[in-house]
């Protein structure tokens, strides 16, 4: 006797609950993602043929030198910054209000004399980056010294990286390596960008 054969049925499926769900992970993401910190200044590292990638996640204390020159300092452990603040203002004798902690938070980079603390703390971050000219490391007046202990102290498993214009002074970037070294700090990176290998 021959088998009956069963009809064959097509399988639907209700995509709604799925495409419900992907569009509420895209909304996750954009809403909790971190854009990159902003530069106090445009720099363009000069280029070689290292493959890895340097995050600025894990705590990395970013020195950073302009074309012209200036240094800057950035950071985002948020821990060490408050820290920083806190040593540098009472070191000068800065007394630090909400208002000013809360600006110097919100602006991920110290590019600025001590002289003029207690000025950039009282403005908000968008102002302030006109007065960024850079921290002093000359042999007179070596303030990099300062962030970079209090930075360290706070935290003294901080990776630190060098990143600098292909264009900037070489005085410059020995200044900055001689500081770190007088901190004890002898292992440090030097960030560049790719290089462009010929097709």
């Amino acid at each position: 006797m021959p088998k009956v054969k069963a009809k064959r049925q097509s399988v639907s499926l209700d995509m709604t609950a799925m495409c419900d769900v992907a569009f509420l992970l895209l909304t996750f993401f954009m809403l909790t993602a971190k854009f990159r910190p902003e530069e106090a200044v445009t720099i363009t590292p000069p280029s070689s043929i290292s493959e890895k990638p340097l995050s600025m996640k894990d705590g990395m204390l970013m020195v950073s030198v302009s074309p012209e020159g200036g240094v800057y300092l950035a950071t985002d452990d948020q821990q060490a910054r408050e820290f920083m603040l806190e040593r540098m203002a009472n070191r000068y004798g800065i007394a630090v209000t909400a208002e000013m902690k809360k600006n110097f938070m919100s602006s991920e980079i110290v590019g600025y004399p001590l002289g003029a603390m207690r000025q950039v703390l009282n403005m908000k971050p968008a102002d302030a980056k006109k007065l960024s000219k850079g921290i002093p490391i000359d042999s007179t007046n070596n303030e990099l010294s300062y962030w970079v202990g209090y930075a360290k102290l706070s935290n003294p498993e901080m990776k630190v990286a060098i990143k600098g214009d292909k264009e900037s002074n070489y005085k410059v970037f020995a200044d900055i390596i001689g500081t770190l070294q007088a901190q004890n700090i002898n292992i440090f990176q030097l960030v560049t960008g790719p290089e462009n290998k010929p097709k």
